[in-house]
């Protein structure tokens, strides 16, 4: 809906049912012309906010997505940042000594820990 093609139809439309409904006089007419032409203002005004906020919801949902991607791209630039020795477990060894428990003697012997950056 746009501009001056409905303001004219509408209006003529509104004047035509105007003289019609006020048997055939112009002053009906003329009132239902502006009755139109009103009508044709709302419309487009309704039409301009409804676009309008359409607008914003997808612009809104863009920022969002742009806000997304950063996130992603800053978390994959840390990851890289990292030594390559430093993004792999070590395994760092400690000696058991020999203990009793519950009665049982167990050696002593080496357990190996997992260490993850």
């Amino acid at each position: 809906m746009g501009g001056a093609a409905s303001d004219v139809g509408l209006a003529g439309a509104g004047g035509v049912l105007g003289y019609e409904v006020s048997g055939d006089k112009v002053g009906g007419a003329a009132i239902g012309a502006g009755a139109g032409y009103v009508a044709s203002k709302i419309a487009q005004a309704s039409y301009k906010h409804e676009t309008t906020e359409a607008e914003q919801a997808g612009y809104d949902q863009a920022m969002v997505q742009a806000v997304k991607q950063q996130y992603w791209i800053t978390q994959n630039r840390q990851k890289t940042m990292q030594p390559a020795d430093a993004r792999d477990p070590r395994l760092v060894p400690v000696l058991i000594p020999e203990s009793r428990i519950n009665g049982v003697i167990v050696k002593s012997h080496v357990e190996y820990l997992r260490i993850e950056p």
